[in-house]
């Protein structure tokens, strides 16, 4: 986990709420109980990162929606805030809970199967709405799509930076010649 990022983007700022400078928040994170009173947080603009906290956060019909300590008006919070990533620091977000993993830990695990063939290493993790996709590239260059489902994924090994696979046929362009 040496190439974890020292940041770690949990949401993103949206429009403007009300006349306190409120704002609302996307959550970047499955878990957006995350966005409390008094946290540090970080956003990073031209002038590089810096920490912010928010004097209150409520949900307004389904959305989060926070005011930050030192914006008081909604012109203020447009400025300042809108469309920029809220950040943690990868030392607080704590482990990820048992059988879940982070994007970024699985970025750079190389891929092999059973028999400890290697067909590449995750170049990217894209999120669609039924499961993951391992974005896996080749030596030659080539990316290929591995579904992150049971079907596939026989185990994944943080630890030793890699993830166990069990392809279909044609999964890498391959067909079977028996």
């Amino acid at each position: 986990m040496n190439d974890a990022p020292e940041y770690i983007a949990v949401g993103r700022f949206g429009k403007t709420r009300g006349v306190t400078g409120e704002i609302y928040i996307h959550p970047l994170t499955d878990n957006p109980d995350r966005f409390e009173s008094g946290v540090r947080f970080w956003v990073e603009d031209e002038k590089g990162y810096r920490e912010i906290k928010f004097d209150a956060v409520r949900e307004v019909s389904g959305r989060v929606s926070a005011r930050v300590a030192g914006i008081d008006s909604p012109e203020q919070a447009r400025a300042e805030l809108t469309n920029l990533f809220i950040y943690v620091k990868r030392t607080e977000l704590g482990d990820a809970p048992e059988g879940k993993y982070y994007h970024f830990d699985l970025v750079g695990c190389h891929v092999e199967d059973e028999d400890k063939r290697v067909y590449g290493w995750v170049q990217e993790v894209e999120e669609y709405p039924a499961n993951d996709v391992l974005v896996v590239m080749t030596e030659d260059e080539k990316r290929f799509l591995v579904p992150m489902v049971k079907q596939f994924i026989v185990k994944i090994d943080i630890a030793n930076r890699a993830i166990v696979i069990k392809p279909d046929e044609g999964l890498f362009g391959e067909t079977d010649e028996n």
